[in-house]
């Protein structure tokens, strides 16, 4: 059984690591790409740069909402059936973060916040941790395993984003370093 008090904890806690890291930043940070070498999972192409603060926030936001979709249909239709994301997909989402006004990323993250809570307290309610989908590659996933990753994943990217912004601050630094890996996996 997963407890409900401690999911929600843990993504508040990460949502409010996730701000924290991102209090103060100018827009010109928030659009920046590092010009370390690029971490590999944070890449599209080869010689691509790692992904900005922004891209960051349009990545998590994007995941959140596949698994905020994912997790509703677990709930409202077991064993249903799901295909991988596509990574290009999630790619160009990321991407597109650096187009996209930083308070539209930050009210979308929150948003999605009392999105992932409300499934949460509906899961415990319901007593539905254990309801799943078929996943075509993974099999079987549960709503607790997603819920899990989603809330893990806010805490992951929140380390991301403090690294990026610690990089910035360092003196004469222009440059921060690549974002720490993050199994992201053959499409989630």
């Amino acid at each position: 059984m997963t407890d409900v008090e401690a999911l929600k904890d843990e993504l508040r806690a990460g949502r409010e690591r996730l701000l924290a890291a991102i209090a103060g930043v100018s827009e010109e940070q928030f659009k920046r790409r590092p010009t370390s070498p690029p971490n590999p999972l944070s890449a599209s192409r080869e010689g691509e740069q790692g992904w900005s603060i922004a891209e960051v926030l349009a990545h998590l936001l994007d995941l959140e909402r596949m698994w905020t979709r994912r997790i509703a249909m677990a709930l409202d239709a077991p064993e249903a059936t799901v295909q991988p994301s596509d990574d290009a997909a999630h790619q160009a989402a990321a991407r597109a973060g650096r187009a996209a006004p930083v308070p539209q990323l930050i009210h979308g993250l929150l948003a999605s916040q009392r999105d992932l809570e409300r499934l949460i307290d509906r899961a415990g309610r319901e007593d539905a941790f254990e309801r799943a989908l078929e996943h075509s590659r993974r099999g079987r996933i549960t709503v607790g395993w997603m819920l899990r990753n989603a809330v893990k994943h806010v805490g992951e990217h929140a380390a991301q984003v403090e690294a990026l912004r610690a990089a910035m601050e360092e003196p004469g630094a222009g440059n921060s370093p690549p974002p720490s890996p993050l199994p992201e996996g053959e499409g989630t």
